[in-house]
């Protein structure tokens, strides 16, 4: 990547440094297309205005090539398999796979369709010396209405991904009542089996949930149901076959990666998967702890040196806001003032700068650093192509389970060279990603 001189940055966007970049008239007219696209369409993410693009848009998409595209599709297959083991292991009884599941997780919420395995995620994906790292499993994922909007904009296909949806015969999309900002992607999502399938798809909140016979995808973390009256909640529980994905809590939540470095599970755990779906993760999946409700205050202390190195994310907590996207993430390497804060204020189960939110659990993990990429964007005021230098990157791949194998169903791409915490919003690039299967 060229170095640019301090004289030549430019800051008059909020949380973006760029460069002007060369005005190439191919790549400046497919980012206006794009932009139009992204307008007409009125994608959204969070409050913004729909009559804008909601981030800045990129010139062209991201190409993985063959290696990343590889190790992307068995890095699927592998956390497919880690899934179905946790899942077994907790059916078996598994003291410690139940403990780290269980966490803030309500008596009748817990262990149920242990017998149907997880269909469909989507993983954060941090590329680091050219490896895939996992950050997040998330099996009640935003970007399936992103896809469809990507494709009008960029010309990346998004069939397979909606045709991943029609075989499973999807006709409703049931939101948590708590994140409505969601909708409007969900509709463009529901949009798109219209138009691709001719099949009706209602989005509609959990709290208008009735079991009509058609099957729904569950934009809802199982632990989140516990919103919902008894009454609705057995409602729920007693049309589970009817959801995609099974009501198995332990799908949804930030421990589940830790049970790959769980000492105590090793040989269960490799024993089952086998050495080669070990090496994928153990590879892929930075290790990761869950801290102790009640932490040996040796260990907080060890963690207090090592600040550089690691990240701390909340598990649960009664302020929900902390357990979706960044919020809940908190880095060791900002200053270790703060960090040894941060850490006190886990061990006492509570969130960072929140004193009042108590009963807080949290994971703690090796920080992960970002390759650095040079990306194109549109200047959203001057309309001139600009350079995000030295920008992270987050890839979101969304995966179906077909057969006994995993598809690759595409996904976006999110750059920031401001923080750490690279994710959506309007000082953020964002384009879909091209696999190397795809590319011409």
């Amino acid at each position: 990547m060229k170095a640019f001189p301090r004289a030549e940055l430019r800051r008059d966007l909020a949380g973006v440094v760029y460069v002007p970049a060369a005005q190439d008239p191919d790549r400046l007219g497919a980012a206006l297309h794009a932009e139009g696209a992204l307008v007409a369409l009125k994608v959204r993410y969070g409050g913004s205005d729909p009559e804008r693009a909601p981030w800045l848009v990129a010139a062209r998409p991201f190409p993985l090539g063959p290696d990343l595209t590889r190790q992307l599709e068995r890095l699927g297959a592998a956390v497919f398999a880690l899934c179905d083991t946790a899942q077994d292991l907790y059916a078996e009884g598994d003291p410690h796979v139940r403990a780290a599941l269980d966490i803030g997780v309500p008596e009748d919420l817990r262990g149920r369709d242990l017998d149907r395995r997880i269909e469909l995620f989507r993983l954060d994906v941090v590329v680091s010396q050219s490896v895939p790292r996992v950050t997040e499993i998330e099996e009640a994922f935003g970007n399936v209405g992103k896809m469809h909007a990507f494709e009008r904009a960029y010309g990346v296909g998004a069939g397979e991904l909606f045709r991943a949806f029609h075989r499973r015969g999807i006709e409703r999309i049931w939101m948590d009542d708590q994140y409505p900002t969601y909708r409007p992607e969900n509709e463009l999502a529901a949009r798109r089996m219209r138009e691709q399938f001719c099949r009706p798809v209602d989005v509609e909140f959990f709290s208008r949930f009735r079991d009509d016979g058609r099957r729904g995808w569950r934009f809802c973390y199982v632990k989140e149901l516990r919103q919902y009256g008894e009454r609705l909640r057995r409602e729920i529980f007693a049309a589970a076959e009817r959801l995609i994905n099974p009501l198995f809590h332990g799908f949804g939540t930030k421990a589940l990666l830790s049970l790959v470095w769980d000492p105590v599970l090793e040989s269960a755990i490799a024993g089952r998967l086998g050495a080669q779906t070990m090496t994928v993760l153990r590879t892929c999946v930075p290790r990761s702890q869950v801290l102790p409700a009640r932490p040996d205050p040796a260990l907080v202390e060890q963690f207090k040196a090592c600040g550089r190195e690691k990240v701390l994310k909340v598990i649960d907590s009664d302020a929900s806001e902390f357990t979706w996207g960044s919020r809940g993430v908190f880095f060791g390497d900002h200053s270790a003032g703060r960090w040894r804060s941060a850490l006190d204020a886990a061990a006492a189960g509570q969130i960072p700068g929140r004193p009042e939110a108590t009963g807080s659990r949290f994971v703690i993990g090796d920080l992960v650093e970002s390759d650095r990429f040079d990306v194109e964007f549109l200047h959203p005021h001057s309309r001139q192509l600009c350079l995000l230098p030295r920008a992270r990157i987050r890839l979101t791949p969304i995966y179906a389970r077909e057969g006994h194998g995993s598809e690759l169903l595409g996904g976006h791409t999110t750059f920031v060279n401001t923080s750490r915490k690279v994710h959506l919003g309007h000082h953020a690039v964002c384009t879909p990603f091209v696999p190397s299967f795809t590319q011409a």
